[in-house]
């Protein structure tokens, strides 16, 4: 628990138990010298004072000693505690209030029980809540672990996916340019480069969009190299917010996948805005002709699409194109 925690856990005890140690005292008195008067007031607020400090302490010790020592151990310390600040109690109200003698031993025996019943009772009262915060604090601490180790294996299944894609279609590219060896050359350069780069980020969680701007135009550049004047790509803005890798790459080959093959000529445009609490990514072509019903078809758009929710953003397909909204760390 951090020391906030422990702060309010502390002071939803003290108050509680101070207030009924001043109420139990009073009462302790009717039942021992069977009258009630003015008298009692400082007398309550003492000895309240003196049960608190001893069922604190018990908690505190018992706080400090759970799971390092055996529970016999830890109640008879609580025991043999409670039966200290209850003489001690008893102390007070024999020198304080000598008149008490007049009572009789019994009287103070009786006072000196009642006290050790009211400390011990309190005391295993709170080493009881406390215990049961602990408990709750190792349930919800083990379950935020296991949501971290599942989200984390979610995004390197995601990105596992994604690398033998982008090869299967780069290993398609390069069969399409052996007839140009130079052009062919250029491109092995660039590809190479280009995987390299693919692994090194898919194993990150997460990187500054200018990254990943730099690496889609690596891309880019072996895209143009296939297809020349047939394909334009225009990106406006730039950011270093934080993004889940190989976020753009997939969503520019879903444009020319899905247009080149029957047009002679694609468009894209990438818009980035950076907003107070998001940041805003608009990817489309110039078909414009993405819907809702075609995210479950393409393998890129759905990874993508999960990628994006895990880092609690959205994901939306809006006038044909994509439009991605990031939460700013």
């Amino acid at each position: 628990m951090t020391k906030r925690m422990n702060a309010q856990l502390w002071g939803s005890l003290i108050t509680p138990i101070f207030l009924l140690t001043i109420l139990l005292t009073p009462l302790l008195y009717i039942i021992v010298k069977r009258y009630y008067s003015i008298e009692l007031i400082p007398i309550s607020l003492i000895n309240g004072s003196i049960m608190t400090g001893g069922v604190l302490l018990n908690i505190f010790v018992f706080r400090q000693l759970s799971g390092k020592t055996r529970n016999l151990i830890l109640y008879s310390l609580i025991i043999f505690s409670s039966f200290g600040f209850a003489l001690g109690g008893l102390v007070y109200i024999t020198i304080g209030h000598p008149f008490f003698f007049l009572y009789g031993l019994d009287v103070l025996f009786s006072y000196l029980i009642i006290n050790f019943i009211i400390i011990t009772s309190l005391s295993l009262f709170g080493c009881g809540f406390f215990n049961y915060q602990m408990i709750l604090d190792k349930t919800r601490a083990a379950q935020e672990k296991e949501i971290k180790l599942r989200e984390e294996m979610e995004r390197q299944i995601y990105s596992s996916k994604i690398n033998p894609h982008f090869l299967f279609n780069s290993l398609n590219l390069m069969i399409s340019l052996l007839d140009n060896r130079e052009k062919a050359e250029d491109v092995l350069i660039g590809l190479s480069d280009l995987l390299r780069l693919n692994l090194e980020v898919s194993k990150k969680q997460e990187i500054p969009l200018s990254v990943e701007i730099d690496i889609l135009k690596k891309y880019l550049f072996i895209q143009k190299e296939r297809f020349g004047d047939r394909l334009e790509v225009e990106i406006k803005g730039t950011s270093d917010i934080a993004v889940p890798p190989l976020l753009l790459q997939p969503l520019v080959e879903n444009c020319i996948k899905h247009n080149l093959d029957d047009s002679d000529f694609v468009k894209i445009f990438i818009t980035i805005r950076e907003g107070d609490k998001y940041l805003h990514i608009d990817v489309k072509d110039s078909y414009a002709r993405l819907r809702e019903d075609m995210v479950g078809g393409g393998t890129g758009l759905e990874i993508t699409k999960q990628r994006i929710q895990m880092w609690k953003g959205e994901f939306e397909i809006r006038e044909g194109g994509i439009n991605i909204c990031i939460p700013r760390k």
